[in-house]
């Protein structure tokens, strides 16, 4: 798994490519908390090149949005592929994960949410 990170705004964006399992959980949740010490709590990950997501992917995008939340932060995550999104759609994960079409839409989501003063 690779994680490429830029900003937009006081928005992060993480490209993530690869698939997100076991062995590379950990990564995103390590990247996430470097990020966390220098002050970044809004969040849009691009899942769209993400080819294969098991229990312990989708147990790493819980923790971020856990740890985001308690800081009054946000993670989106944008452009989920079919089969990620099914992952999101059978655990019921999606209930609780904000999840956009596109970067722009979840860009506009982390926006709105800075604007009103917290999560939505």
């Amino acid at each position: 798994m690779e994680i490429s990170i830029g900003m937009e705004g006081d928005v992060v964006i993480m490209d993530i490519t690869g698939d997100l399992v076991a062995s590379t959980a950990e990564e995103l949740k390590s990247q996430v908390a470097k990020l966390g010490e220098k002050k970044f709590h809004y969040i849009l990950a691009d899942i769209s090149k993400i080819g294969f997501m098991d229990s312990s992917g989708l147990g790493a995008c819980m923790a971020v949005h856990k740890t985001l939340a308690e800081k009054n932060g946000l993670l989106v995550l944008a452009k989920p592929s079919e089969a990620v999104g099914k992952v999101f759609r059978i655990t019921r994960a999606d209930q609780k994960l904000k999840i956009a079409p596109t970067k722009q839409e979840g860009l506009r989501m982390i926006q709105n949410a800075i604007i009103g003063g917290g999560k939505q």
